[in-house]
């Protein structure tokens, strides 16, 4: 009798294959998390040297670092504080990270908040800005 020779696989060699993938998929997977860890921390390294950098450059422009937050004179109550908060550092450096167009819609507020207390800057409270994550 003459024997047929089948070139497929068997079941024990497929799961052989399957359990080494595994293994090279299992090894892999903490690399690209540590990747991934370096590469965040090196976007959080950029976005604080880029936000020094823009506070140095309104210091070069104004001649002075800018302001924490700006408080209105006209409102002295210590109880009614949080409503006289001001346009903050954030704000004034906008300019300096590549968003002249929201500064530029509110900058007539920006600079009125300190004599009349105009308030039109706080419509861009709201906005997320992607160097400040």
């Amino acid at each position: 009798m003459s024997r047929r020779h089948r070139s497929a696989f068997t079941l024990i060699e497929l799961l052989v294959v399957i359990a080494i993938i595994a293994i090279l998929i299992g090894l892999l997977l903490p690399a690209v998390q540590k990747i991934r860890e370096a590469a965040a921390r090196t976007q959080c390294r950029n976005n604080l040297k880029q936000l020094g950098l823009a506070c140095h450059n309104y210091q070069d422009v104004f001649k002075r670092m800018p302001h924490a937050v700006q408080l209105h004179r006209s409102v002295a109550d210590p109880a009614r504080l949080s409503q006289n908060f001001g346009p903050n550092w954030v704000v004034l450096i906008l300019p300096y990270i590549e968003q002249e167009p929201l500064h530029r819609s509110v900058s007539g507020s920006i600079d009125q908040y300190m004599t009349n207390g105009n308030n039109g800057w706080r419509s861009i409270r709201g906005t997320e800005l992607k160097l400040l994550r």
